[in-house]
């Protein structure tokens, strides 16, 4: 009977374990691969890319703009020759095409002025590739902020897993024993009910750490581009926020007034903004264009003729029935959305790194004040465990001490991740968070 409780313990653990690794099929991917894979295959990435590269092109169409433009053109043409009389293909029949036409056109237009509408165009372009750079910049922080609180969050579940573990080895245990002193009548069902209930509340959290990493699993692959099944790969290093705090002071908050990815994105449509405002005020100035054209042309006896024509071309709006003023005061308009955006990009900045921050201290000192917490209560279950094994209290005393010593040693861990978590806020609203800062906060190796 002895060796059946041993067997049946070493099937539990078996089990327990079996439902903490990772699931049959997924590739372990380190952080640093995670970051370069989402950084080179992410969709969103990959498309606040592409529209980068078509404000860089839209720019060199707006600089092309300012250059003379240069045309060929060629034709050929057959046509009726006129008659003087009456013709004299039949009534109702289409008349004969016995006449032709080669042309060949070679046209020069030089802009001469046009109020600096094509200027403005290219500062709005630019405008453009600004807000489509800072947009990318953005993208790029938010994806390493993700996989970064991915791994982090994986690795907090690998450390509740690791206490819950720990916890069920020992009432595992103890269940071992009170089953046998049951049989000598020496234990109670209620205790054994007692440790069995642990038992299977503890499992119920294991199974639900187990799903919440693969739902992180889920995450970190659509990050990654990828259809393949991933795992983050839990590093070995430390995770004390000792070295963090030389790093991050525990002092207040101070800004530096530093333009993140968001405030970048508003000062650029602010820019363009301005830039259409401009345009649009533009609008009612003539524009003046000068022209050469060379022309050659020759009919069917083939005896060409070239000729030059060359000239100046102005165009002054007079009526547009209130189009071009309606568009000044839209682009007014608009520029005024675009300041009231920036001031609140700024504002919603300055209250992200500042609570970010206080997080940060908040969790850094509430990790020291349960490091104490849990120092006490080790001595506390101590003491317990004497009395219950010298019969003094019965067992359910002594396992609301080991229950709230366990939820202690869990919410301490949990604090320094809640510490690392406000940091990887306060360095990507910053627009500062690097691969290498993502490494180093989630513990993980470069």
């Amino acid at each position: 009977m002895k060796h059946h409780y041993i067997f049946t313990y070493l099937i539990m653990a078996a089990v327990l374990l079996a439902s903490l690794a990772p699931a049959s099929g997924q590739r372990a991917v380190t952080v640093s691969e995670a970051i370069d894979s989402s950084l080179a295959f992410n969709p969103q990435l990959l498309m606040t890319d592409a529209k980068l590269d078509a404000s860089e092109a839209t720019v060199r169409q707006a600089t092309g703009s300012l250059l003379p433009q240069l045309y060929a053109t060629a034709g050929y043409t057959r046509y009726e020759e006129p008659n003087i009389v009456t013709p004299i293909h039949e009534q109702g029949v289409f008349p004969p095409l016995d006449d032709e036409i080669y042309e060949a056109n070679l046209q020069l237009s030089i802009p001469i002025f046009d109020g600096g509408r094509r200027l403005t165009r290219r500062k709005a372009a630019s405008a453009d590739v600004d807000e489509s750079r800072a947009t990318d910049d953005l993208v790029r922080n938010e994806i390493l902020q993700q996989v970064a609180e991915i791994f982090l969050y994986a690795r907090r579940a690998e450390d509740q897993s690791a206490l819950i573990n720990k916890r069920l080895t020992s009432l595992y245990r103890q269940l071992h024993d009170l089953q046998s002193l049951e049989k000598e009548g020496r234990a109670s069902k209620g205790d054994l009910a007692l440790v069995s209930s642990l038992i299977a509340s503890l499992k119920s959290d294991s199974s639900a750490i187990a799903r919440s990493r693969h739902q992180l699993g889920i995450r970190l692959s659509a990050l990654m581009g990828t259809d393949d099944e991933v795992t983050p790969a839990i590093s070995e290093n430390g995770m004390d926020l000792e070295a963090l705090i030389q790093s991050y002071p525990l002092t207040d908050f101070e800004a530096d007034g530093q333009s993140g990815p968001s405030v970048r994105v508003s000062e650029a449509r602010l820019k363009k903004a301005g830039a259409y405002q401009s345009l649009a005020s533009r609008e009612l100035w003539p524009e003046i264009s000068g022209f050469g054209v060379y022309s050659y042309r020759t009919g069917s006896d083939w005896d060409p003729v070239g000729e030059w024509t060359v000239g100046i071309k102005v165009s002054l709006p007079l009526f547009t029935g209130g189009s071009r003023i309606s568009n000044i005061e839209e682009a007014a308009s608009l520029r005024r959305a675009s300041e009231n955006a920036l001031r609140s990009a700024k504002l919603e900045q300055q209250s992200i790194l500042q609570a970010a921050y206080n997080d940060y201290i908040s969790a850094a000192n509430r990790r020291d004040y349960l490091s104490t917490a849990v120092k006490e209560k080790l001595i506390s279950v101590q003491a317990h465990l004497d009395l219950y094994e010298a019969g003094r209290i019965p067992l359910r005393d002594l396992h609301v001490q080991e229950t709230e010593l366990l939820q202690l040693q869990i919410e301490k861990n949990a604090q320094q991740y809640e510490a690392r978590l406000a940091l990887l806020r306060y360095e990507a609203a910053a627009g500062t968070l690097t691969q290498s800062k993502v490494i180093s906060l989630t513990g993980g190796v470069q």
